[in-house]
């Protein structure tokens, strides 16, 4: 087993057979003997959106085209983020007997979480496009900005998944606490709020700052409206990209080789 995480995750993405196929044919299991199918793939983001969008807009007084944006990507991308989460603290445990044949890499394992998650938020966009193109808050042109803020949520999702499948296949509970932090989180991170009604250097700004979700919705969200995230933002999630990713390759060096004995 490498010792390299950056080499283990380049092989896994020039062999994606196991780990594509893999997610695929869970989600596909996973819903075709229901009645709608793949549909339920895009109903949650925009039950979400359609529902509580309208509501909430009035209730916090603000222009509903461009609410709708904030809402439904900021639950999209919070939704993709949870979802890698909350199964990477446990895939190593669910695929044992994989792992104990020694035919993949543990890498692979990562990809299926992040694979899977990426194809509910794909299809969850489906109907947000809709809702971006029909908001006169967003610039035709700036919904081309997903297609360079996504990868960047998606590598950083990369090493945060390693690092909690790592510490998931020794620690059985980082589950529950990570499931525990992340329904906290959903109330502190500016998803139905928005976290501009707090200036950067109040102390409500600065907690809210805190939180990693924070910018990483801000990196998505700004560029929509044709606006620039805020130069607090872009060092914030630079340092951790590169802080996540040097975590990612200790842990892989130093404890991958013990994942077969501790699930």
């Amino acid at each position: 087993m490498r010792a390299n995480l950056l080499a283990q995750f380049a092989e896994s993405l020039k062999r994606p057979e196991f780990w594509a196929y893999s997610s695929w044919l869970d989600i596909v299991i996973r819903y075709r003997r229901t009645r709608l199918g793949l549909v339920w793939l895009l109903a949650p983001v925009m039950l979400f959106t359609f529902v509580t969008g309208p509501l909430y807009a009035r209730i916090f007084q603000r222009d509903l085209a461009s609410y709708m944006v904030h809402l439904g990507m900021g639950y999209a991308v919070w939704r993709l983020m949870v979802m890698v989460v909350n199964d990477a603290a446990n895939i190593f445990r669910s695929n044992k007997s994989f792992i104990l044949d020694g035919n993949t890499r543990l890498t692979d394992y990562v990809l299926i979480t992040i694979a899977k998650s990426l194809f509910y938020f794909a299809f969850s966009m489906i109907g947000m496009v809709g809702v971006l193109i029909w908001s006169p808050a967003v610039p035709a042109y700036a919904i081309f900005s997903l297609f360079l803020t996504i990868p960047f949520v998606l590598v950083n999702l990369a090493w945060v998944g390693y690092a909690l499948s790592i510490l998931g296949a020794r620690l059985p509970d980082v589950g529950q606490v990570m499931n525990t932090i992340l329904m906290m989180g959903f109330l502190f991170t500016p998803i139905i709020w928005e976290g501009d009604r707090y200036s950067p250097d109040s102390v409500g700004g600065m907690i809210v700052r805190i939180n990693p979700a924070f910018h990483v919705l801000e990196i998505v969200r700004k560029p929509l409206y044709g606006q620039v995230p805020e130069t607090g933002s872009i060092i914030y999630m630079a340092v951790l990209t590169v802080a996540g990713w040097l975590f990612a390759m200790f842990l892989c060096r130093r404890y991958s080789r013990y994942v077969p004995i501790w699930i």
